[in-house]
């Protein structure tokens, strides 16, 4: 099992999510409304630095990662590569 983190832009939020469903991963947590900056430059939600971001936190099984990933992988071509997303492993307890 790995831990899924998905930083995305508010705006691909729903892209994201619908594509992580058909990818067969379901259950997740989400995080509204994160500041940050980084690659692709400073969102802090305010006129200088427009945007914010949004995670998504969610357990995937070993077999869904590759599926996860294509998905993912598709939606941050569509808006631009600001979608960043990071495996971690993960124990339930």
């Amino acid at each position: 099992m790995k831990l899924l983190v998905v930083v995305v832009p508010r705006e691909a939020r729903d892209d994201a999510e619908a594509a992580l469903e058909s990818a067969g991963a379901r259950g997740f947590t989400e995080i509204s409304t994160v500041y940050g900056e980084g690659t692709t430059g400073p969102r802090f939600g305010s006129r200088a630095a427009p945007g914010v971001s949004d995670l998504i936190f969610l357990a995937v099984e070993e077999e869904r990662i590759g599926p996860v990933r294509e998905a993912l992988a598709a939606v941050g071509s569509r808006h631009g590569r600001r979608l960043h997303a990071f495996l971690l492993p993960a124990e339930e307890i």
